[in-house]
Formats: structure tokens, sequence, C-alpha cells
């Protein structure tokens, strides 16, 4: 009997992949892995090295001055700390509405 459920376990997971591979590359011709980003970015790259796509140069950076505000991670902590606290009383008084 055991026999028979490990054949059966094996046959039913082979049939689901294979099932989602068919619906995912035949069934609409490759749709999602043709539009997926990795694709794009693959598609891109072979352009590139092939030489058929140029590179477009990056904007320029700006020189104005910005001030940047550093806090001490201790601060940083108990932020994150008393959110976390806010969430975790906010769900437990949810259970009485």
């Amino acid at each position: 009997m055991s026999k028979l459920v490990k054949l059966t376990s094996i046959t039913v997971v082979s049939s689901v992949l294979a099932a989602s591979y068919y619906y995912y590359f035949v069934d609409r011709d490759g749709f999602y892995y043709n539009n997926s980003q990795w694709r794009r970015v693959g598609s891109k790259v072979q352009g590139i090295i092939d030489g058929s796509e140029d590179i477009k140069p990056s904007t320029p950076c700006s020189t104005k001055k910005v001030t940047i505000v550093t806090r001490p991670m201790s601060e940083t902590m108990k932020d994150l700390w008393n959110e976390q606290i806010r969430n975790t009383a906010e769900w437990i008084y949810s259970w009485g509405k």
C-alpha cells in the first residue's frame, strides 16, 4: 500500500508541475515570462552587449546644499519599539470591538 501512496504522490506533484509549466510558458506564449522584469533586464543587457541598444546618460546630480539630520541608533530603535507596542496594543484592543 505504501508503494501505491508514494507513486500517487509523485504522480500528483509531477502533474501539478507540468500543468503550471504549461499554463505559465506554453498556453499564453510565455506572456508572463516575456513581460517579466527579469526578461526586460536580460534583453536590455543583451542589447547593450550586442551594440544594438544605446546606454542613456544618467541625469546630472544637483549641486544644491541639503541638510541631513542624523539620529543616534538608540533613538531609532526606541521609535521602532514604540511603534510595535502601539500596533500590538491596537491589535489587542481590536478584539473587544
